[in-house]
């Protein structure tokens, strides 16, 4: 059976949430392996990108205000943009982005459960709202596992290129070449790019 690796990242991790991903969540189709990073603000963005266990991970959760609290070493920046950097190195990795505050329209993410929310309990809120995301990003994945067999078998590629794609769909892209310069810019990038979406 496949393997899929989920990992959920925030600096104050939702006990219902990780509690989900690590006994409910299951699919029939894939063995599951979770873990959890309790992310430390002061540690910075560069620590998460150099995380083996973020290089290896299938789908990731990730808090969208992880990188805005006062302690943040990094300047502020939100959960989205983080996932737009992720994925400029390990673009094969799926994150979801999960929110405490209100989901915002345009952009695709999963509301924490409300406390005050008397219709359903924790992990009932969980049961309906996680598995569609999660199955989608494994929809995902598993199609780019097929390319990357055929890839594999194709005499035809160049044998550097062909191990390149290979290795970051696997997580084992380096990101030792990264500066951390060339991240600034792509969060600074990122930055000027949503500000023209917002208007």
């Amino acid at each position: 059976m496949e393997q899929i690796k989920i990992l959920y990242i925030d600096d104050k991790p939702d006990t219902d949430l990780d509690k989900y991903l690590d006994k409910y969540y299951k699919n029939e189709n894939y063995s599951i392996e979770y873990d959890l990073i309790q992310f430390n603000p002061n540690d910075g963005y560069e620590s998460l990108l150099q995380d083996t266990r973020v290089q290896t991970a299938n789908v990731i959760l990730i808090d969208s205000w992880l990188f805005q609290n006062k302690t943040a070493v990094s300047g502020k920046f939100t959960g989205e943009e983080f996932k737009m950097v992720l994925q400029k190195f390990y673009p094969y990795i799926e994150v979801i982005i999960i929110t405490q505050n209100e989901k915002d329209s345009d952009i695709d993410m999963i509301e924490k459960y409300d406390l005050s929310n008397k219709s359903k309990t924790a992990q009932e809120y969980y049961a309906d709202e996680i598995p569609q995301y999660i199955n989608k990003a494994i929809d995902h994945i598993h199609q780019l596992r097929i390319i990357a067999l055929k890839i594999s078998q194709n005499d035809s590629w160049e044998k550097l290129l062909k191990e390149k794609v290979l290795d970051t769909l696997n997580g084992t892209n380096k990101y030792d070449s990264l500066t951390k310069d060339d991240i600034d810019e792509l969060v600074s990038a990122f930055k000027l790019i949503q500000e023209e979406i917002n208007g």
